[in-house]
C-alpha cells in the first residue's frame, strides 16, 4: 500500500470518528481577549469568556499565561486586566451591584483589594469609545473614566418620563437601562495606594478613551465639545495637565478622532479618524485611519493612508518607532505597522482574523487572538519578523479541532452587474457527496459597512452541519475593498448591493452543480437583516427567509433608532430632506411583492433596530397571507451580541433552521 493511500485511509478513519457542529455545542464555544505582556514578558494577562449553563448567563475569568509553556491558571472574575510597571500587581475591574470597581490584585499574594467605585454613564458615545482606565508611567496612581453617581434627567420616575435631549436612548441589553441618563464621564485619579479619587476633568461634556504620556504630566483624551453633542460626532484630541487641570485642545477638523495613544518617547499622540462632515456613531461609511499629531497639536499626518484599508487597534511599538495596527483586506484581518514617514509594512498576514493584539516590552514578541473559519478564537505567540508564523499557546477549543466536523470556506471571485470585482466564500455542507445536490444559504453581513472573512461563524457551521451549503459575499458597502468600495452603498441601499448578491448566487449555481437552485433560502442581521427584507421585495427565488433584528421602514428606522445619526450619514442629511429617498429604499415600499415564508427574529429591547422594525414588516406580510411568523425574545437588545442570553442564543439559531428545512420543497 502506498504511503499516500495510507495517510488518505487514515484522514477517512479520523473524520468518522468526529460528529457535526451541533446546538449544543455553543456553550462550549469560548472567548478570549483583552492579551496583556508582563513587563519581563514572561507572562500574559487575558480574560476567558464562558458560558454558565447553570445561571443562563456568561463569565468573564482573567486569566495568567505562561508565554513559555501556555500553562494557564484561574486569578479572579473580572474585565480588562492591566499590569503595574514593576509587573507586581494586576488592577482589572469587576461588577458590582449597581456599578463597576476598579481592583489591584498582588500577583505574589494573590490577594485583592478595592480600589475605587466606577460609576458609568448609559450615554451612548460610540463604538469607538473607550471608557477605559490606565496607570500612570510611575505606578503611583490609576487613571479612569467614570460619571458621578447622581444626576439622571432622562430616568423612568414612576409612570412618567420626562424626556428633553435628541440622544435619549442607548444600547438595550439584558440588566441595563435603555436610556441615556444624564451622566457626564469625566476623568479621575486613584491613588494605587489606596484614597479618594480626585477629578481631574470637569464640565458639561464627556471624555473617554484616555492615554498617559510617557512622563506622567499629561493625560490625552476625546471629547466633544460642540454646541450640542447629541447632535453629531465631532470628536477632538485634547489632552489635561495632571496637576493644574488645565484642558487644551489638539486638533480641529471635521468627522471623528478616536482611541488617542501616547508614543514612548513622548513626541507623538497617535489616534484613529475619519472626514466625513455627517457621520455617525455606528457603521461609518468612511474608512477609520491612523493619524500621528505633536502634543502641541501641530503637525497632524494621516499615516496609513497608502494602505486604503480601515484601520483599528492601534498601537506603539515598545521604542516607538513604529505604530502597529490591524486592517482588513478581502475578508482577512491583518497586522501592519507604519513608521511616522508613512511607510507601511506588513508583520504578520494569513488567512485569518487577527481580532486583538498586544506587544511584548522587549519589542520581539506578540500576543495575538487568532480566528479562522474553522477554528474559534485562541491565544497565539509570535516573534515580530517578515514571515514569522504564530504558535498557538491556548487550547480552549480542543473538542473543535478533535472532535468535530466543521465545514471549511473556498474563496471566489466574480464581475457583477457593472464590471466590478466582488469577493465572496462557499461552504460545503457537512456530508457532502459527490454527484448529490443540496440546498444553499445565503447569509448577509450587517453594517453595512462590516466585513466576511476568515473567522468562525457559528450559524454558518450549525447550516453546513444540517445539509445546507452557505455562501457569503462581500458587496459594495463592505469594508476591507477601499475606500471607494466602501462607499458603494451611500445613498443606495439594495441598489448594487442586492445585484452584486444576485450576481453571487448567479455564479455559484453556474459554477458547482451540487448547488441545487431551487433550494436557496437567505438570513442576515441587523443590515443582513434589512437586505433579506429587502431580497424577498425584489424577487421569489428564495424558498424561504430568516430576518434577524432587520430593518423594514428607514423613515420610522431614523426616527425611532438610536442609531438616528446613521440615516443622516449614509443619506447625506436630515430625515425630513430626504422622505422620498428613504421611503424609496425601505423594503416595506414593496412589500405587495413578497412571496417568501419569513420568519422575524427580534429583541424587544432593541433600541439600535427597534422591534417596531419588525412588526411592520410582519404586519404587511401577515396580512398578505403569506407564510410568516415573528419570535420576540424578551428584554434582549440588538442580535448577535454577546448580551444574548445563552437558552435564547440556541432557540434563535434552532428556529432559524427549522424554518429552512419546513420550507423547503
Amino acid at each position: 500500500m502506498s504511503l499516500k493511500k495510507e495517510n488518505k485511509e487514515e484522514t477517512s478513519r479520523k473524520m468518522e470518528q468526529k460528529s457535526p457542529f451541533a446546538f449544543n455545542d455553543l456553550r462550549l464555544v469560548k472567548n478570549i481577549g483583552s492579551p496583556a505582556f508582563s513587563p519581563d514578558g514572561s507572562k500574559i494577562v487575558a480574560v476567558v469568556t464562558e458560558t454558565d449553563v447553570s445561571a443562563n448567563d456568561y463569565t468573564d475569568q482573567i486569566v495568567l499565561i505562561d508565554a513559555a509553556t501556555g500553562k494557564m491558571d484561574a486569578l479572579t472574575e473580572g474585565s480588562s486586566p492591566s499590569w503595574s510597571p514593576d509587573g507586581k500587581c494586576i488592577a482589572y475591574e469587576r461588577g458590582e451591584r449597581d456599578y463597576s470597581a476598579i481592583y489591584i490584585l498582588d500577583m505574589e499574594t494573590r490577594e485583592q483589594r478595592f480600589l475605587a467605585p466606577v460609576y458609568a454613564s448609559e450615554y451612548f458615545m460610540g463604538h469607538l469609545t473607550e471608557k477605559n482606565f490606565a496607570w500612570s508611567p510611575d505606578g503611583k496612581y490609576i487613571a479612569y473614566c467614570g460619571a458621578l453617581p447622581e444626576g439622571n434627567e432622562n430616568k423612568q420616575r414612576g409612570n412618567v418620563q420626562v424626556i428633553s435631549r435628541l440622544a435619549y436612548k442607548t444600547k438595550g441589553g439584558r440588566g441595563r437601562e435603555f436610556f441615556a441618563d444624564a451622566c457626564l464621564t469625566h476623568i479621575w485619579l486613584a491613588p494605587a495606594s489606596g484614597g479618594d479619587p480626585l477629578l481631574i476633568t470637569s464640565g458639561h461634556y464627556n471624555e473617554h478613551s484616555l492615554s498617559w504620556s510617557p512622563d506622567g504630566s499629561h493625560i490625552a483624551f476625546i471629547s466633544n465639545r460642540t454646541k450640542d453633542p447629541d447632535d453629531n460626532n465631532n470628536s477632538e484630541l485634547w489632552s489635561v495637565n495632571v496637576q493644574t487641570k488645565e484642558v487644551k485642545q489638539l486638533t480641529r477638523a471635521i468627522g471623528a478622532r478616536n482611541c488617542p495613544r501616547w508614543s514612548p518617547d513622548g513626541s507623538h499622540i497617535a489616534y484613529l479618524g475619519t472626514n466625513s462632515a455627517i457621520t455617525t456613531t455606528d457603521s461609518v461609511a468612511d474608512d477609520t485611519h491612523a493619524y500621528i499629531v505633536d502634543p502641541d497639536g501641530k503637525n497632524i499626518k494621516c499615516l496609513s493612508g497608502a494602505l486604503d484599508r480601515r484601520v483599528e487597534n492601534i498601537q506603539w511599538g515598545p521604542d516607538g518607532s513604529r505604530l502597529f495596527f490591524t486592517a482588513g483586506d478581502a475578508g482577512c484581518t491583518q497586522l501592519y505597522s507604519a513608521s511616522a514617514a508613512g511607510d507601511i509594512q506588513t508583520e504578520i498576514a494569513g488567512k485569518w482574523t487577527i481580532r486583538e493584539y498586544a506587544l511584548a516590552n522587549s519589542g520581539k514578541e506578540i500576543a495575538l487572538v487568532k480566528t479562522s473559519i474553522t477554528a474559534p478564537p485562541e491565544l497565539y505567540l509570535c516573534p515580530l519578523g517578515r514571515g514569522a508564523q504564530p504558535r498557538r499557546l491556548t487550547d480552549l477549543h480542543a473538542f473543535v479541532r478533535e472532535g468535530r466536523l466543521v465545514a471549511d470556506a473556498e474563496t471566489f471571485w466574480f464581475t457583477s452587474f457593472d464590471e466590478v470585482k466582488v469577493q465572496g466564500w462557499l461552504m460545503k455542507p457537512i456530508g457532502y457527496k459527490e454527484g448529490s445536490r443540496f440546498p444553499l444559504a445565503l447569509v448577509i453581513h450587517g453594517g453595512p459597512h462590516n466585513m466576511f472573512g476568515y473567522d468562525f461563524e457559528e450559524r454558518m457551521q450549525l447550516l453546513a452541519s444540517h445539509g445546507f451549503g452557505v455562501v457569503f459575499i462581500n458587496p459594495r458597502g463592505s469594508h476591507g475593498y477601499g475606500q471607494v468600495f466602501s462607499r458603494g452603498c451611500v445613498l443606495n441601499w439594495g441598489g448594487g448591493d442586492y445585484k452584486d448578491l444576485m450576481a453571487g448566487i448567479d455564479y455559484v449555481v453556474s459554477q458547482h452543480s451540487w448547488v441545487d437552485a431551487d433550494k436557496l433560502v437567505v438570513t442576515g442581521q441587523s443590515y443582513g437583516g434589512f437586505m433579506s427584507n429587502w431580497i424577498i421585495t425584489q424577487t421569489d427565488r428564495f424558498k424561504a427567509a430568516v430576518v434577524d433584528g432587520g430593518l423594514s421602514n428607514l423613515v420610522s428606522f431614523a426616527g425611532t433608532s438610536l442609531y438616528y445619526s446613521l440615516i443622516e450619514a449614509e443619506f447625506n442629511g436630515k430625515p425630513w430632506e430626504n422622505y422620498p429617498l428613504l421611503w424609496q429604499w425601505s423594503p416595506l415600499r414593496n412589500v405587495q411583492n413578497v412571496t417568501t415564508p419569513t420568519l422575524f427574529l427580534h429583541g424587544d429591547k432593541d433600541n439600535e433596530v427597534p422591534v417596531s422594525q419588525a412588526e411592520e414588516m410582519f404586519y404587511a406580510v401577515k396580512s398578505k397571507g403569506v407564510d410568516t411568523m415573528f419570535v420576540r425574545y424578551f428584554g434582549e437588545g440588538h442580535g448577535w451580541r454577546p448580551n444574548l442570553l445563552p437558552e435564547n442564543r440556541h432557540d434563535l439559531l434552532e428556529r432559524m433552521i427549522k424554518w429552512f428545512e419546513t420550507h423547503l420543497p
